[in-house]
């Protein structure tokens, strides 16, 4: 896990760097996603995203909501995002990396920094949504922890929604 934001040695090696939120304007991340949920899902949810981005934007607070984004060559390569929906639990809002940059380890170094943060500022437990399709996120998902819980309509599709309780270490214990 990733607590200090910095780069992975092995991926700074390969050019890769990191930004925050306020390097980006919400229409970069709604074409960013919109880009890849079309590519991968045929999923045209640019109205949804429109309204969920900006909303991010407008909401983000560093104390319980998290950005961060992995850039080379100025070009925005993968992101993700926790946002509140409960004092308890945090929702993993986005994580998606560019097709061009899969398998290089971005998305398990982004979902390990987005949940090292999580646990960090006290949520209990991560939920998230996902299209059926994306079955390479799954399995990413379930090597993290997170575990199928159900199935829901999100967007008018239909999505599966995972959940991983955050470990919490007692001061003076070990797992």
């Amino acid at each position: 896990m990733v607590a200090d934001g910095h780069l992975p040695s092995s991926l700074g090696k390969q050019g890769f760097e990191i930004s925050g939120i306020d390097v980006f304007q919400p229409a970069q991340l709604i074409e960013f996603i919109h880009g890849i949920l079309w590519a991968d899902c045929q999923m045209d949810a640019r109205k949804q995203l429109e309204v969920s981005v900006s909303k991010f934007f407008a909401d983000y607070d560093p104390e319980n909501r998290f950005f961060l984004a992995v850039t080379k060559e100025d070009k925005l390569c993968a992101f993700t995002a926790i946002d509140r929906y409960n004092d308890r639990t945090a929702t993993l809002k986005w994580i998606f990396v560019s097709n061009a940059f899969r398998g290089k380890g971005l998305g398990s170094w982004l979902l390990d920094s987005a949940l090292s943060f999580a646990e960090s500022v006290g949520y209990e437990k991560a939920i998230l949504c996902t299209a059926t399709s994306m079955e390479a996120a799954h399995h990413l998902y379930r090597n993290k922890g997170f575990v199928f819980k159900q199935w829901v309509t999100f967007w008018r599709q239909r999505m599966q929604v995972y959940e991983n309780i955050l470990q919490k270490t007692e001061p003076g214990l070990t797992n």
